[in-house]
């Protein structure tokens, strides 16, 4: 039996898909050298590129947990939140491009919201995850 769409979660599926696409987002943008350049690479720019990719890194690891007890539960819960984390340490190192590298607040604005989007969503697969795994603690 289906679930109609107006009642379809948004599952872990849908956080992990969306980091990575944030992680290509973050990319295609810093390898402009014309906006990021070089000089600022090892200063703020490999910080932001890593840190996106972490986020991806973290929630596809903490998919990727079989959670049999309520050790795996812990360690994929840790996951998530340090993924979160990422997610808030992102924003702030963007807002800190934005006067070094003069970027426009529209590319803020969308660059930012896809940062709140995964943060959201990995909050909402962590809240699913501890209601299903409570038992195992």
């Amino acid at each position: 039996m289906s679930v109609p769409e107006g009642q379809r979660g948004d599952g872990k599926l849908k956080a992990i898909v969306k980091a990575m696409e944030l992680a290509s987002y973050t990319l295609t943008v810093t390898k402009n050298k014309n906006i990021f350049p070089l000089e600022y690479q090892s200063a703020l720019t490999d910080d932001i590129i890593r840190i996106s990719k972490d986020i991806y890194l973290k929630a596809f690891t903490a998919n990727n947990i079989l959670v049999k007890d309520g050790d795996d539960w812990r360690r994929r819960s840790d996951l998530q939140k340090a993924a979160c984390n990422d997610c808030n340490n992102l924003l702030a190192l963007i807002q800190l491009a934005q006067p070094v590298f003069h970027l426009k607040s529209k590319r803020i604005k969308y660059w930012g919201e896809k940062i709140l989007e995964v943060r959201n969503l990995l909050r909402k697969w962590n809240i699913s995850d501890s209601k299903r795994y409570n038992s195992l603690l």
